[in-house]
């Protein structure tokens, strides 16, 4: 019964970590078209769909879900939303516009010309963002940051929806 009800956490965790790589991705796009910045907005995602996905835990589980099973499921779901959203980033970057990491690097110069970093230095780290900013690169810290971002929110998050079994003497 256990094994059962720890694979439907995990469904559940899939079907929202599904739709939070679709939306973070659709984010991205239209932030890059309209040449907006959306950092908010993913995070607003992630938020309401992890609270989303642990109602539905809790509603399949008679109402209780504890923390750990709250935290697990909370960073599955940014895990597979994360590698969603990399891989269609990296499909968008490597097929689709192309000229989007030139826009990265010469955005960066920009910067860097505005606070007085010229010459050398700014060459330097120019060369550092030029590694990064790969489709691969992109791909990758989109991975990793949104599986660390994830467990963060994670943590506050099954603060708040975590329930137990009032019958539960302590």
């Amino acid at each position: 019964m256990e094994e059962k009800r720890a694979r439907g956490i995990v469904a559940i965790a899939i079907k929202y970590g599904i739709i939070l790589g679709v939306l973070s991705f659709a984010a991205f796009a239209v932030g890059t078209m309209a040449g907006l910045r959306r950092n908010w907005v993913n995070a607003a995602i992630l938020v309401v769909l992890m609270v989303l996905a642990h109602l539905e835990v809790r509603k399949t589980r008679g109402g209780m879900m504890t923390y750990p099973q709250g935290l697990g499921s909370g960073t599955l779901l940014a895990g597979i939303g994360a590698l969603i959203s990399g891989v269609l980033v990296y499909i968008y970057v490597k097929f689709i516009n192309t000229g989007y990491l030139a826009t990265i690097v010469q955005a960066q110069r920009t910067a860097l010309a505005q606070r007085g970093i010229t010459g050398a230095r700014a060459q330097q780290a120019v060369a550092i963002t030029a590694l990064v900013t790969t489709p691969v690169g992109i791909a990758v810290t989109s991975l990793i940051g949104g599986v660390i971002g994830g467990f963060i929110v994670a943590l506050i998050v099954s603060i708040f929806t975590q329930k137990g079994d009032p019958r539960v003497v302590v």
